[in-house]
């Protein structure tokens, strides 16, 4: 029995180094300043660092790539989220976006941050500064809500005249 524990141990060792030969895509696309949300979308120094601290990993082209992101098979899931974040938003890429597409987006945000959906809870197990307090919470919210609100009346505005 201790000969067949030995070896299943072996071959597991074995498979995991093997694994490490086959590694995704890590890389973080250029970014154009013009293009981010800061540019677009006035926010807070608070609000500002929020975003950077709980969002900007997933859902930017300033990914940081922590230890764990380079050893199989958590590198495939880490790689995985970060595509699957920036697809559905790109803080990065905000200005490339139409006027109708941010403000869905912030409304997306909105919700996310307030009901809970996001961060996800097992990004904040792994960056626990991204944890973010209900005053946070209530401040990315409003920040959200509001932004969103001042493009639906700019936009009526524009097209009314």
């Amino acid at each position: 029995m201790r000969k067949l524990v030995l070896r299943v141990l072996l071959v597991a060792a074995g498979l995991l180094v093997l694994l490490q030969v086959f590694q995704p895509d890590r890389t973080n696309p250029p970014v154009d300043p013009a293009q981010q949300i800061e540019q677009h979308i006035p926010a807070s120094p608070a609000v500002a660092g929020l975003l950077r601290k709980a969002c900007f990993d997933c859902h930017s082209n300033e990914t940081r790539w922590p230890w764990y992101s380079y050893v199989a098979p958590v590198s495939w899931l880490v790689s995985g989220d970060v595509s699957e974040g920036r697809e559905h938003l790109n803080l990065s890429e905000w200005g490339s976006y139409e006027m109708r597409s941010q403000v869905g987006r912030l409304g997306a945000i909105a919700e996310e941050v307030q009901t809970g959906t996001m961060p996800l809870p097992i990004y904040i197990s792994m960056h626990g500064e991204a944890d973010l307090s209900a005053e946070e919470r209530d401040s990315l919210v409003a920040w959200a809500q509001t932004s969103r609100d001042y493009l639906i009346h700019t936009t009526r505005k524009n097209n009314s005249q």
